[in-house]
């Protein structure tokens, strides 16, 4: 049964229209036998649909300034998608910020949470 105002019933395929690339980092051991971020590889290309839902900026007291964008990715269903694996859309690069998750688990569409860090040129 559907909710009203639920992600799914709010997305159609003809959303899913921006084009984006997710990448992961290939694991390697040194010479020690410890593992560290090897190559970047892409683990696929898909369409999506990217909602941004909040924008944080700190400064003040604290000592340094970060200027972050949410972002909400949704996607076709998929089970591939790792926590530590990074979004590439256009000249951005999102950072994934928490494990993916189907929406309504009706193996439809799958939800990613990223955040964006941005300079803030000065």
């Amino acid at each position: 049964m559907r909710t009203v105002g639920s992600q799914l019933q709010q997305t159609t395929i003809d959303d899913i229209s921006e084009r984006i690339k997710i990448i992961y980092y290939e694991k390697k051991r040194n010479k020690r036998g410890d593992i560290v971020k090897g190559d970047e590889k892409i683990r696929c290309e898909v369409y999506a649909k990217i909602y941004p839902y909040m924008s944080k900026s700190t400064d003040g007291r604290e000592l340094e300034l970060t200027n972050e964008i949410n972002y909400r990715v949704t996607i076709r269903y998929r089970e591939d998608i790792k926590p530590d694996d990074e979004i590439i859309w256009g000249n951005k690069r999102l950072k994934i910020k928490s494990p993916a998750y189907d929406i309504e688990n009706r193996h439809i569409y799958t939800a990613v949470e990223c955040v964006e860090v941005v300079a803030d040129g000065i």
